[in-house]
């Protein structure tokens, strides 16, 4: 495919006046409203770049020097024009407009070319154009957008004329275009000096000229001059290659010594570099502060989110937090953000009735808490291929998703098999043998009833004679009776002896869900079953409590190939005045457990 075929149909020119200038008052307020130039040099002298509109009410002017514009305005701000930052900031601002222009090109200083093909998606280019501004002065900055399909057309119309949606073949359009319009195309000094010299003041009079004329006097300067002026260009566009780290830096006024000037800084740091997340469609998981102490280097604050953000207001709130926290010896003349991790932005759909500040405010707790103490402070749950529901998960520092790793998919791991591969060794004939005998077992496994035969009431069970409270508990089930007991609510229990329990119910098994909360490890339960397989009562703590249903079997039978075979009968069991627990029969003893209980 040519490069031609891969260029823009449409494409848009963005001319920000002054841009420097802007910018300069953006990062410095103070000098807004000043009389302020830019100076570059130029052959060994300073010689003025940019001029802000006091400053050239005053008398200063494009290419004096120096010591010529500070006699002519009094009280002049002389700033050094940095070409370099100047680029990065443009470069910043074209990533922020990733999000409605697929690509952009640079013109330093104050002008940026942008794919404007996917215009339709915006409803025309007519509102894309707005779009546009819109980010624009989001960002801080006066702009001005004309959409056309020819790059030089665009590019002059922009700078020297009124229109903002240019037709195919917008030659017209340059008739009134000054002939400086053709310098930002690159035509040399050497063909607009002559070419004024004739009395030529626009472009329409430079398309009146015979083409073969100018090309017999400036050759292929002279052509090109031509075509440029009659319109005759395309919608060439290379896109600008993003850097791998998003960073942001402003230095302050003064140096300050008080937090409030530093988190006016920052945030307008933040408001960069989240823009320039949204536009890559990325989220931060870490982030670095770094502060510009006055003569004494920089010092950095790590950040550290509890879930990938792009977001400024939730960002500052974290950095105000850490900010607060921090110990200085010198004054801060600068701020510096950068993003150390980032990951592609994950999106969450709210609910029906969910307000998106509280999810925020949940996201700040959660940041701050991983922030001051740690990385390790905030854990979450990874899913483990494991039967055994006890082992199917495992904690795991808090980290984004990561799509390119593969999945433990089904023991995978645990059979030592490579994803799409086969184990390497092979069992011996006496381990093949006990497998098979194990599986053989647990197929024989009788399962409970799913329903109850009878209504008929049993005989009450005798009475619990082991030990009572505390002096019950096995090494687990210490923890069983503390969530046990705040889910109590504060029912009065009967025993069998003050009132006869009716025959539990077997339900049909609705098991769509697992409890949230699982205990570390199945604590056994002191169970009174029936001669139908059904719990009648259950002694915890000392009391006999009744049991008002029962959901289930669910078997989960697996891993027959390791000694952690596990073969289970889950049921949802709900005690009177205590609620839902997650209870299984285990094939191997016969004995029930409790795993975990129902909110």
């Amino acid at each position: 495919m040519s490069a031609d075929s891969r260029a823009p149909t449409r494409l848009a020119y963005l001319y920000l006046p002054r841009f420097p200038l802007q910018r300069l008052v953006l990062e410095q307020p103070s000098f807004a409203g000043k009389p302020v130039v830019l100076l570059e040099d130029v052959k060994g002298a300073e010689r003025v770049r940019f001029v802000s509109r006091a400053a050239s009410a005053l008398g200063a002017r494009l290419g004096q020097t120096g010591a010529a514009a500070a006699a002519t305005v009094p009280g002049l701000e002389r700033r050094r024009f940095d070409a370099e930052a100047e680029w990065l900031a443009l470069r910043s601002l074209g990533e922020a407009l990733l999000t409605v222009a697929p690509a952009f090109e640079l013109d330093a200083p104050d002008g940026l070319w942008l794919d404007a093909s996917a215009a339709h998606l915006s409803g025309g280019e007519a509102p894309w154009r707005e779009a546009v501004l819109a980010r624009c002065a989001a960002a801080g900055f006066r702009a001005k957008v004309v959409v056309g399909g020819e790059r030089f057309t665009t590019q002059a119309v922009c700078r020297f004329a009124d229109a903002t949606v240019l037709p195919v073949g917008g030659g017209l359009a340059l008739a009134s275009t000054p002939l400086d319009a053709l310098a930002g195309a690159g035509v040399v000094p050497a063909v607009l000096g002559p070419l004024k010299a004739l009395g030529l003041t626009t472009l329409g009079e430079l398309a009146a000229l015979p083409v073969g004329s100018l090309a017999a006097r400036f050759g292929s300067d002279g052509h090109l001059v031509a075509q440029l002026a009659r319109g005759q260009d395309e919608p060439r566009l290379t896109p600008e290659v993003l850097p791998e780290v998003i960073d942001e830096a402003v230095a302050l006024d003064w140096p300050a010594e008080q937090l409030e000037p530093v988190l006016f800084a920052t945030k307008m740091v933040v408001d960069r570099v989240c823009a320039r997340l949204q536009g890559r469609q990325l989220a931060a998981v870490r982030l670095s502060v770094g502060l510009t102490l006055d003569g004494a280097g920089l010092q950095a604050v790590p950040l550290v989110l509890a879930r990938p953000a792009s977001h400024g207001k939730l960002l500052l709130e974290l950095i105000r937090h850490r900010l607060t926290d921090v110990s200085v010896q010198h004054p801060i003349a600068g701020v510096r953000v950068t993003v150390a991790e980032a990951c592609p932005e994950p999106g969450r759909q709210l609910l029906l009735g969910d307000v998106p500040a509280g999810d925020a405010q949940l996201e700040v707790v959660l940041s701050k808490l991983q922030s001051a103490l740690g990385e390790a402070a905030l854990f979450s749950a990874e899913p483990v291929a494991r039967h055994r529901p006890e082992a199917a998960w495992r904690l795991v520092p808090f980290r984004p998703p990561d799509a390119g790793r593969p999945s433990e998919l089904w023991g995978a791991v645990d059979a030592g098999w490579a994803l799409g591969g086969r184990p390497t060794a092979v069992a011996s004939a006496d381990a093949l043998a006990e497998r098979q005998r194990t599986n053989d077992t647990l197929a024989l496994l009788p399962a409970a009833p799913a329903t109850s035969a009878s209504p008929a009431l049993p005989a009450p069970p005798a009475p619990w004679e082991g030990p009572r409270g505390r002096a019950a508990s096995g090494p687990h089930e210490a923890e069983v009776m503390d969530v046990i007991a705040g889910l109590a609510t504060g029912a009065s229990w009967r025993t069998a002896k003050a009132k006869a329990a009716p025959q539990p119910v077997l339900a049909e098994v609705t098991l769509e869900a697992r409890p949230p909360r699982l205990f570390r490890e199945p604590a056994a339960l002191h169970a009174d079953v029936t001669s139908d397989g059904a719990i009648a009562f259950v002694t915890l703590q000392g009391r006999r409590r009744r049991v008002e249903s029962m959901e289930g079997p669910e078997r989960l039978v697996g891993q027959w190939w390791t000694p952690d075979a596990v073969a289970r009968d889950y049921y949802r069991v709900r005690l009177e005045g205590v609620g839902l627990l997650w209870v299984f029969k285990d094939a191997a003893d016969g004995r029930f457990y409790a795993h975990g209980t129902f909110d």
